[in-house]
């Protein structure tokens, strides 16, 4: 009986106990913010965020993380944070000389059927042990991370270039996942490949026939940076490297440059051309082309070609010395075509008179060789004629026609001109194969010859 009180008493405390603890339950609300430690959630929006939303998440259904988070980075390298400041003015880059371009060429509706999900901004380059830098990457097909944002400059044309590049390479990455491009590709290259690229010269890569040296990585790099350096540099400067290879290299971009023109349109239905462009309209918009600086061997241009008797607008005192030549031309029993200058190596212009006979049944070539000094700042240019001239056929020939050309031939050499294009009087796109250059006497400006220039 004791023993049974003892259990029972015991009992009755933890009856008690637990109705005790029931009775001082308390409810409330748990005040810890835990959206405080997930920075994928945004509560106050600033005014970046706005924006971002309003340019790329609600339009494209594309992110732009730009508060720093460690996770989104690889691990082990010090790199700094982007500053606030320069979100937009990169982002407004990354809008109009990449998307822009894109919904151009390819529909505005490319970008949102293939495109990165997220953009994920880093202040410093990451440094890599073997000396290089890392400038952009790209993850999945849906994240791209690009660094150096905190040295951006969207006034800067080197600067919009580099980011841009970044982008456009890792995009023709998401882009081959989604269409792979042709495995006859890597044949072209076919042994240049070396994973220890950083130790190779350009002029090596060049001679294998890669556009950068960084393309010697491996098959799938290489196409991505033969697509992007196509695409940044323009088919100007792009055809000028080209042309000042040699032969086997030349051959060997040529295939590269069609397997990628190929690869856009059938897999995507783009005109690579018009791509390439859209995107140098964009850039053009950051700083526009000077004609002074696209002149030459290995830079752009090579020759300029005119017909003043058919091409509108030109100047009356050239024009008046030019329909002069062709009376002369005419009395000597020839018909005077066109003229067309060739910007040579080592400051060399070559002046070629086109004309046939009376009949149009034959055609002739007089050239006279001049040295050319432009000053790619001003603009500035002489042209003196040599000498001393080649005994050539055609050099023989002009010496025949001298005389008869002499009004325009001291046009040319007589005092200075300033390169520049001629859209101010003729309406048009500068900077492209095509556009139409200028050279303007500097004590006249309402007296100047132009032409198209061309390669």
């Amino acid at each position: 009986m004791i023993i049974m009180k003892k259990i029972f008493n015991k009992g009755l405390l933890a009856l008690g106990m637990l109705t005790i603890l029931a009775s001082c339950k308390k409810e409330g609300t748990l005040n810890a913010n835990l959206d405080a430690i997930d920075q994928n959630i945004i509560t106050n929006k600033n005014a970046t965020d706005i924006w971002l939303d309003q340019n790329f998440l609600n339009p494209y259904n594309i992110e732009t993380k730009y508060r720093f988070d460690r996770f989104e980075l690889p691990s082990g390298k010090n790199i700094t944070p982007p500053s606030v400041e320069q979100v937009i003015p990169a982002m407004e880059m990354v809008r109009d000389v990449w998307i822009r371009p894109f919904e151009s060429a390819g529909g505005s509706d490319f970008i949102k059927k293939i495109s990165p999900k997220q953009f994920v901004l880093a202040g410093s380059a990451e440094y890599n042990s073997n000396g290089t830098i890392t400038l952009g990457t790209a993850e999945g097909g849906r994240k791209i991370v690009l660094y150096v944002i905190n040295s951006f400059d969207k006034t800067n044309l080197a600067s919009v270039k580099q980011m841009i590049q970044v982008i456009q390479h890792e995009y023709t990455h998401i882009l081959n996942q989604t269409v792979d491009f042709s495995p006859e590709y890597q044949t072209v290259s076919r042994g240049g490949y070396e994973a220890n690229w950083t130790q190779r010269s350009l002029a090596e890569a060049y001679s294998l026939g890669f556009i950068t040296q960084y393309a010697r990585v491996s098959p799938g790099e290489d196409f991505a940076e033969q697509s992007s350096n196509m695409l940044m540099m323009g088919r100007v400067q792009y055809n000028a490297i080209v042309a000042t290879l040699a032969a086997d290299a030349q051959v060997k971009l040529k295939k590269k440059e069609q397997y990628v023109v190929d690869y856009f349109k059938t897999a995507f239905n783009i005109d690579f051309y018009k791509l390439q462009s859209e995107v140098q309209l964009a850039l053009f918009k950051v700083s526009q082309p000077v004609l002074a600086r696209m002149i030459g061997p290995g830079i752009g241009y090579t020759t300029l070609t005119a017909n003043p008797s058919t091409e509108p607008n030109q100047s009356a005192e050239f024009l008046g010395l030019w329909n002069a030549a062709r009376t002369s031309m005419a009395a000597g029993g020839f018909v005077l075509s066109n003229y067309a200058m060739t910007f040579k190596a080592a400051n060399l212009m070559t002046l070629r008179y086109t004309f046939t006979n009376a009949a149009g049944t034959t055609t002739y070539f007089a050239d006279a060789d001049y040295t050319m000094a432009l000053n790619t700042t001003t603009g500035v240019t002489t042209f003196t004629l040599l000498a001393t001239q080649p005994t050539t056929t055609t050099y023989g020939n002009m010496g025949v026609i001298n005389a008869r050309m002499a009004g325009v031939n001291s046009y040319f050499s007589t005092g200075s001109f300033r390169a520049n294009w001629i859209n101010q009087i003729i309406p048009g796109d500068i900077g492209f194969l095509g556009s139409l250059g200028a050279f303007y006497k500097t004590t006249n400006a309402n007296s100047y010859f132009y032409g198209t220039m061309g390669q």
